[in-house]
């Protein structure tokens, strides 16, 4: 019972100190805390395996197929178990759960870091074991996808919707920025781990980090919501309504369980898209260095060109935001759907040069919309009460479409030589989206009275 005393005292949000007390907005520094958050999942991000993923075909005796298929069955497992992750989220709060979950993805990184000396220490002769092989890399990326992609992502984005409501647009647009840039700097980061420490040292060092330093630093700062705090969502009173109606689009008049949110339009068509972010986003992430010698490129180069998007996407990323703030959503979700198509057209053009600016101006306009409207929708559409729950369905969804991206690009490539099918099949795919975005109605306007 003491030690139970001592570890409710640990997590009473008072301790090490008061948010109240502090001489601005305790939510702008959840928001900061949250950007940090984004930025240590990347290890477990698809981008973030990409600098490993050649290291890891030569030390484990496995073809580009076999890693692929591994990975993708490591996914779609750790995607499976995000729905329970989000009620556990709504449960214990953001607080315990970033914490304890930081420690074990620093754990699940140092495991990676051991996949080739585990590999060589099973393998009962010299002479290649893929099955073996496959078991224990499969089980690594079922770790690092779960905890880092999967839940670390899931509580950094959810617990900004709790501290946020009418500054939400401007609160989604400062975390996607800063967001989109440790995305586009992370590759770069890693891939120089690499080259200094070699792969398993690289993985070593991340895991080192997420376990004294970024697990203390969600202890320390994260807090589930304001409330707790003694505190209101954007720190100021929501302003009195004049007599008359309110806007159905701004305005909670149910809370939706994750049950209830799955039941509806707009949850598919906006989960569909930010899935479809995903799956690009992944395969052209794991075959990195594969798609740079296609190309003819280094891999550096072809590295700098997630930099230059990121460019892009900090001022624009600010300008959606704003509109998320003033608009209907789903008009947004159309410009999203348009912006993902034209990066995969730019994408089979890099080798001239209005084909990388296409690609590097699309690209930086996708992700701004993906941050932003991941950020603002579910909180928007389904309240506040579920959000964790919500999120995870999503989550799911996003992981499961990133974990056969990669397999089915690895397969376009043997059976076409080349990875264009694959392209020209996103881009169809993001015209029904545009279409399909055209009904993605907030499902609170049905519950209006002025409806």
């Amino acid at each position: 019972m003491v030690g139970m005393g001592k570890s409710a005292r640990l997590l009473d949000p008072n301790v090490p100190f008061r948010p109240a007390g502090v001489p601005f907005f305790y939510g702008w520094a959840i928001l900061g805390a949250s950007v940090l958050g984004m930025a240590s999942s990347m290890p477990g991000q698809t981008i973030g395996v990409g600098p490993f993923n050649e290291s890891l075909l030569t030390n484990l005796d496995l073809s580009r197929i076999q890693l692929s298929l591994a990975y993708g069955i490591g996914t779609t497992i750790s995607g499976l178990t995000l729905p329970r992750m989000g009620r556990y989220f709504d449960r214990f709060g953001a607080r315990l759960t970033g914490t304890l979950v930081e420690v074990a993805f620093g754990l699940a990184l140092i495991y990676m870091a051991s996949t080739a000396w585990i590999y060589d220490g099973l393998r009962p002769t010299d002479a290649p074991a893929p099955i073996l092989a496959m078991v224990i890399i499969t089980l690594g990326f079922f770790l690092i996808r779960f905890l880092g992609q999967g839940v670390i992502a899931l509580v950094s984005r959810a617990m900004v919707g709790k501290w946020f409501n009418r500054k939400r647009g401007m609160a989604s647009a400062i975390s996607g920025c800063f967001g989109a840039m440790f995305f586009s700097v992370s590759p770069v980061v890693l891939y120089k781990l690499v080259e200094w420490f070699g792969w398993q040292g690289a993985w070593l060092a991340c895991g080192l980090f997420m376990i004294f330093i970024a697990s203390g630093a969600c202890w320390l700062v994260y807090r589930d919501n304001p409330e707790e705090c003694g505190l209101e969502m954007d720190g100021e009173p929501a302003p009195v309504q004049a007599v008359g109606p309110t806007d159905p689009e701004f305005t909670i008049y149910r809370e939706f369980t994750g049950p209830e949110a799955v039941r509806t339009f707009a949850f598919w068509a906006f989960t569909a898209a930010f899935a479809l972010m995903g799956i690009f986003s992944t395969a052209i992430g794991f075959h990195a260095e594969d798609i740079a010698r296609e190309l003819g490129v280094t891999s550096r180069y072809y590295f700098s060109l997630f930099f230059w998007m990121a460019c892009v996407n900090v001022p624009v990323g600010f300008l959606i935001g704003w509109l998320t703030g003033r608009m209907r959503l789903k008009k947004l979700l159309s410009a999203m759907a348009v912006s993902m198509g034209l990066h995969a057209y730019g994408m089979l053009h890099l080798s001239e040069s209005w084909g990388v600016g296409l690609y590097i101006v699309s690209g930086g306009v996708a992700m701004a919309f993906f941050g932003n409207l991941m950020a603002v929708a579910y909180p928007r559409f389904f309240g506040r009460k579920h959000l964790g729950a919500v999120s995870g369905w999503s989550m799911l969804c996003l992981v499961i479409g990133s974990a056969v991206a990669p397999l089915i690009w690895s397969l376009t490539k043997t059976a076409l030589g080349d990875y264009s099918p694959a392209l020209w099949g996103f881009m169809f795919v993001c015209l029904v989206l545009l279409v399909a975005s055209l009904y993605a109605d907030n499902p609170q306007r049905r519950l209006s009275p002025q409806v």
